[in-house]
């Protein structure tokens, strides 16, 4: 059941190839955010809900870690987010609202942000939460997270002004502060003592204010989380990642379970109550199973083939461009989740009806020209070198979408060398810019486009050049909805042109449970708090 946390390559056959490119065809007003189809948690029963009992649930593989300021890794952040908590959460329509603070208020050039915390927070640890905890949380934040860099680029200073105040001062203006304040697993506070001990380095204590504290984390086998009966619960109702959040399991096993079939059969049988990861072509089966419910997350998410643009063959823009121009999306979506209700074609980052929808540099988008994309990779200088490109199985979309678009690449005259190991070992050698040209990975609804990892240069992939630093500053720096929608689709143009990465499509997460899972409700980062527990 278990993946091993070890690094594990499997270069694909042409019999396991062949049979998966078969039939292929190779050859902002908060109100206006979509909630799709899913319920959220906007409204938890007023009837008195069961306490007690172990929620299990099956993730796709092993954690690279549980430090969650190290990793953009939805996989650390789904299973640490019941043990830190951040000054801002997002609610159900992705506003911002309050989480450790108690307000907040903003100078009115937007150069000061004054926070003042909740009183009687404690730590897992039995301590009170203090602004100093909060200032060497965001400090260490600042230096390590892909997120925190750029935002910290923008700081002058973050304070602590008695026990209960904590102010942050800019260099310059910086729109989306709070959004990235409230973005799930990346500003998490901790005590001072153990940010400042860990500095740069990993975290070896996960001790955060959340309503579970950390118990175990046997590798291969499962982390074990266990209810904090001295949380400090907010009295609002509970909301998306926000308001009311109520430990009703005595305790949470998340298990590394590295096949979809397996996660599948176990929340059938009822030894999982949650399984992440589920395969869209499994959709329209498992809708018909009395024994299960599957949620569609919305809006969708984005497939994403990442280039290193640091080191080796994918510096060069006119071999990016030449890949981008190769690929055929229809056919990589429909053989990759199947039903068409769980895919779309667009060139849109975000979908229509948010303030930042825009087609800017669609013309580049599913091309699939291979003359065009041949005569690119000549003026590259390309002479059949491989193509290191990092998969894995343990997500099912990610494997089959890179069987596909290798295919496509191959027959355009490309060397694909896909590298299938697991998802552990992808992040592992992401951050080493010597051991692969493209990795695959997938991006969700995100309210501020400044939370998008690829325009950080810290992120795996590195895209770091001039124009989109300086259009990103200016973005940022905007207060402006209507003029930070313009340049939103300047930079979005850019993205296209510079080619950081592909983006064959959207696509709809799966996340099963068993039927009726009281307080379950499905999300992008699953929320095991108000459910209750198997006995």
């Amino acid at each position: 059941m278990a993946t091993d946390g070890g690094t594990r390559r499997a270069h694909i056959t042409r019999r396991t190839f062949l049979r998966t490119v078969a039939g292929a065809g190779i050859g902002a007003a908060a109100s206006r955010w979509p909630t799709g189809r899913v319920p959220n948690n906007e409204a938890v029963s007023a009837a008195p809900r069961r306490r007690g009992g172990t929620l299990r649930i099956a993730e796709i593989g092993e954690p690279l870690t549980l430090d969650a300021m190290a990793t953009t890794a939805d996989l650390t952040v789904a299973i640490t987010l019941p043990i830190f908590e951040q000054l801002f959460a997002f609610d159900a329509n992705w506003r911002v609202q309050p989480s450790l603070v108690s307000s907040y208020a903003v100078s009115k050039d937007g150069l000061t942000y004054t926070f003042t915390l909740r009183k009687g927070v404690p730590f897992h640890t039995g301590s009170e939460l203090t602004a100093a905890d909060v200032v060497a949380s965001l400090n260490r934040w600042g230096k390590l997270n892909p997120r925190g860099t750029p935002v910290y680029r923008a700081v002058d200073s973050v304070v602590a002004n008695g026990t209960e105040t904590v102010t942050m001062k800019l260099k310059s203006p910086f729109a989306p502060l709070l959004p990235f304040l409230a973005l799930p697993g990346s500003a998490v506070i901790m005590p001072k003592e153990i940010a400042d001990a860990a500095g740069t380095n990993a975290l070896k204590q996960f001790i955060g204010t959340g309503p579970y504290r950390f118990g175990e984390w046997a590798p291969d086998r499962h982390v074990h989380l266990v209810r904090f009966d001295q949380y400090a619960a907010r009295g609002e109702a509970t909301s998306g990642y926000a308001g009311r959040k109520d430990a009703l399991a005595d305790e949470i096993y998340y298990y590394p379970v590295s096949q979809v079939a397996t996660r599948i059969a176990g929340v059938q049988s009822g030894d999982y109550q949650i399984a992440d990861g589920i395969n869209q072509d499994a959709y329209t089966q498992l809708k018909a199973d009395p024994r299960v419910d599957v949620g569609i997350v919305q809006p969708g998410s984005y497939l994403v083939f990442v280039f290193n643009t640091k080191q080796g063959l994918m510096t060069n823009l006119k071999l990016r461009q030449a890949v981008l121009v190769a690929l055929d999306m229809q056919p990589i979506l429909r053989t990759t989740f199947g039903n068409p209700d769980l895919y779309s074609l667009d060139p849109s980052l975000y979908p229509k009806g948010t303030p930042w929808y825009t087609t800017a540099g669609g013309e580049w988008y599913d091309v699939h020209n291979i003359d065009r994309a041949k005569q690119l990779a000549k003026e590259a200088g390309y002479a059949g070198q491989p193509i290191r490109w990092l998969s894995t199985q343990q997500y099912d979309y990610m494997f089959k979408s890179t069987v596909i678009a290798s295919a496509q690449l191959q027959h355009a005259g490309f060397k694909i060398d896909l590298q299938v190991m697991d998802w552990a070992s992808v992040l592992d050698h992401r951050a080493k810019p010597a051991d692969w040209e493209m990795f695959v990975t997938s991006g969700g609804f995100l309210p501020d486009p400044a939370l998008q990892n690829i325009y950080s240069g810290a992120w795996p992939g590195w895209w770091d050049v001039p124009d989109k630093n300086r259009l990103f500053a200016e973005f940022n720096a905007e207060p402006d909805q209507a003029k930070r929608a313009q340049l939103w689709a300047k930079l979005h143009e850019l993205w296209y042109t510079e080619a950081p990465v592909v983006r064959p499509g959207v696509f709809y997460q799966l996340v099963l449970s068993r039927k009726g899972l009281p307080g379950f409700r499905p999300t992008y980062w699953i929320i095991p708090w108000n459910v209750e527990a198997a006995k």
